[in-house]
């Protein structure tokens, strides 16, 4: 029994929703499980596992909140690296892309950028060379996912020296006021704020 009372003490992390929602006063749209599958993209057309079934609840109570907000633009983001923020990225686009509206996903995680290595997509041309080159136009570094034709990526591109000053270009600017006449969900994924401040600046 003691040794089960120090265990909770020393505990530092959240187990669960009621725990979340008992600490902090935030809207809770779901939980995703750990992924064990080899695949990076887990929401298919037909798939009924239960992964799937918990990014279609996100999905639905993230349309609950959006109600009257037209082309939404949706931030993901974590604390630290390694958390399924890019994983979580490309499967909720996935899961918008399978209602048959038009999704594209940004990779702003300019720093380390992970979308390009997991869709198997080129780091040669991307947001930052859109952004630093004023010759690029958006349909440059738009790339069809191959995953579903209603899916389309806009990878990091590659890695610039001065990652912060190019987020706060006004090129990105006038990028999202052009996806958002193209797409009906914009979904960027976004560096882990804990670490820089890219994500605050975005």
């Amino acid at each position: 029994m003691v040794l089960i009372y120090i265990a909770d003490l020393l505990n530092n992390k959240i187990l669960d929703s009621k725990e979340l929602k008992r600490l902090v006063k935030v809207p809770y749209l779901g939980s995703i499980g750990i992924n064990k599958e080899p695949d990076v993209v887990v929401v298919r057309e037909g798939k009924t596992t239960p992964i799937v079934e918990m990014f279609r609840i996100i999905r639905t109570n993230i349309q609950f909140m959006l109600a009257g907000n037209e082309r939404p633009v949706i931030l993901i983001t974590s604390s630290i690296s390694g958390e399924g923020k890019s994983f979580t990225s490309i499967n909720m686009a996935m899961s918008f892309a399978l209602m048959k509206k038009k999704v594209v996903l940004v990779g702003l995680d300019i720093r380390n950028p992970m979308l390009g290595e997991y869709l198997h997509l080129s780091k040669e041309r991307g947001i930052t060379m859109y952004i630093s080159d004023e010759s690029y136009t958006v349909n440059d570094i738009i790339i069809p996912s191959n995953l579903h034709p209603y899916f389309d990526v806009i990878p990091a591109g590659p890695v610039p020296p001065n990652p912060a000053e190019l987020i706060m270009n006004k090129r990105l600017d006038d990028l999202f006021q052009q996806l958002r006449e193209k797409y009906d969900y914009i979904i960027v994924d976004s560096a882990p704020i804990g670490l820089v401040s890219d994500t605050y600046l975005l």
